[in-house]
C-alpha cells in the first residue's frame, strides 16, 4: 500500500512518537523515584501520567498505520533527571509538557503550510491540546507547591490527594 504521509513528514511523527514514549518513561522514572521517597500519592501520580503518554504513543502509530505507513521507533535519550522532591517532579514534568507542546505547534504548522497536509494537521490538533492542558496542569502544581513550601504537613496532604486523582 502507497504511504499517503510524505517521507518528511512520517519522519516528524516517528520523532513525535519517540517524545511520547520519552515522556512515557520519563514518567514511569518519576513515579519509581516518588515511591522510593515515600510520596506514594505522587507515585499514582506520575504512573497515571506515564500511561497517558503511552496511550498518545499509541494514536500517533495507529495515525500512521491508518495512513498506510508503519512508524518507526527510534532510539530513546538516556532518563538524566532524578527528582528528589515534588517540586523537582513538577518541575521536570513542565519542562516535558512544554517541550511536547512546542513541537507540536511546530509540526502543526509544518504539517499544514509546509507539506499542506490538512488531514495530519488536523490530527495534530487533539496533542496541541492536550499539551496546553498539560501545561496548565504543571504550572498549577508548582503554584501549589510554592505555597506549600518546606511544610511537611501540607507536602504529605497534597501528597495524598495526588493520589485520589487531585
Amino acid at each position: 500500500m502507497k504511504s499517503l504521509l510524505k517521507p518528511e513528514l512520517k519522519s516528524k511523527l516517528d520523532q513525535a512518537i519517540g517524545h511520547e514514549l520519552y515522556a512515557h518513561l520519563l514518567y514511569a522514572n518519576v513515579a519509581n523515584h516518588m515511591q522510593a521517597v515515600g510520596f506514594f500519592g505522587a507515585q499514582k501520580y506520575f504512573q497515571a501520567e506515564s500511561a497517558d503518554e503511552f496511550t498518545h504513543y499509541q494514536k500517533i502509530v495507529d495515525f500512521i498505520n491508518d495512513r498506510g505507513d508503519v512508524a518507526t521507533i527510534n532510539a530513546l535519550p538516556k532518563m538524566s533527571d532524578m527528582p528528589k522532591s515534588l517540586m523537582d517532579c513538577f518541575e521536570i514534568a513542565l519542562e516535558a509538557e512544554t517541550d511536547l507542546e512546542n513541537f507540536y505547534v511546530k509540526l502543526y504548522e509544518e504539517a499544514e503550510d509546509k507539506y499542506m497536509d490538512c488531514v495530519t494537521a488536523q490530527f495534530l490538533l487533539q496533542f496541541i491540546e492536550i499539551q496546553r492542558k498539560s501545561v496548565g496542569e504543571m504550572k498549577d502544581m508548582l503554584s501549589i507547591l510554592k505555597i506549600c513550601g518546606d511544610n511537611s504537613a501540607a507536602l504529605l496532604e497534597l501528597d495524598e490527594k495526588l493520589g485520589d486523582g487531585v
